[in-house]
């Protein structure tokens, strides 16, 4: 027991321990922070392919291979989206199903925007964004595919 109390009681001991400590924090904190940055880049890239295919299931851009794009982009948010975007993302499938025919462009857009906005807040987008005033408004080319 003496041996120990001896060796705590040391400055080589904290001389050699603190700088060790230290680089163990430090390795850890660094390589937590790497993982978060990757996990953010991977939801990035699989939040802006599912915008891209928003655009193609638009009246003018229609087409079935966009429809297609679209599913898998819907269900690939399955792997990494939070709880909360797939809750959005279901009532905006919900709203926009071709089965239902009782929906309404209001219902439709509002979807829309509670979607985007929950992805926006899952990649913490800054300065966060007020509800009240988000609008998500898809751009197309106007042009009908032939």
């Amino acid at each position: 027991m003496d041996e120990i109390v001896g060796i705590l009681k040391s400055p080589t001991f904290w001389a050699l321990f603190v700088p060790a400590l230290a680089g163990v924090v430090t390795f850890y904190l660094s390589k937590a922070a790497e993982r978060e940055s990757e996990w953010r880049k991977e939801k990035l890239q699989l939040y802006l392919n599912f915008v891209g295919t928003l655009s193609g299931i638009t009246d003018f851009e229609i087409s079935i291979d966009n429809e297609i794009r679209f599913a898998k982009a819907c269900n690939d948010l399955h792997a990494l989206a939070s709880a909360e975007v797939l809750k959005a993302l279901h009532i905006y499938q919900s709203k926009m199903a071709i089965s239902n025919t009782s929906s309404t462009p209001e219902e439709k857009q509002e979807s829309l925007d509670a979607l985007i906005l929950k992805i926006r807040k899952d990649l913490k987008v800054r300065p966060k964004d007020k509800d009240s005033e988000f609008k998500m408004l898809l751009w197309t080319s106007g042009r009908r595919k032939v």
